[in-house]
């Protein structure tokens, strides 16, 4: 029964287990249609968007965007970001190779060891 809770332990950490980049670009360089999370800069201000909370349309980045009114009140504000006036766009992206590389070198890893326990369990008997 150990052995179970064990294996569903270890697997369920496996969710955990992601490799995500920050990728720089241009605004050229950026299709604005994938609805991932953006940090955006511009001369004077940098705007973190939600992938949901943006769209782009005739050369104009229209988001809506956190700011703090209060200690704990917080609104969302639309704003229209014209695309020469932004700098650079970073977008935070998943490496799905290195991710599956990775959960897949720790289950081989847990499977490895486990054999080798369970066999030197029988050679000592």
């Amino acid at each position: 029964m150990k052995k179970i809770i064990i294996y569903l332990t270890i697997f369920s950490m496996l969710n955990l287990v992601g490799c995500y980049y920050q990728q720089q670009m241009s605004p050229e360089e950026y299709t604005f249609d994938e609805n991932l999370d953006l940090q955006v800069t511009t001369k004077d201000t940098v705007y973190n968007i939600s992938g949901d909370d943006y769209f782009y349309s005739n050369n104009t980045l229209f988001a809506k965007v956190p700011i703090q009114l209060d200690k704990h009140t917080s609104a969302k504000q639309k704003v229209n970001i014209p695309v020469e006036t932004i700098e650079i766009v970073e977008v935070e992206k998943t490496d799905v190779v290195a991710t599956v590389l990775t959960t897949l070198g720790v289950i081989v890893g847990v499977f490895a060891i486990v054999v080798g326990l369970n066999l030197s369990d029988g050679l000592y008997q």
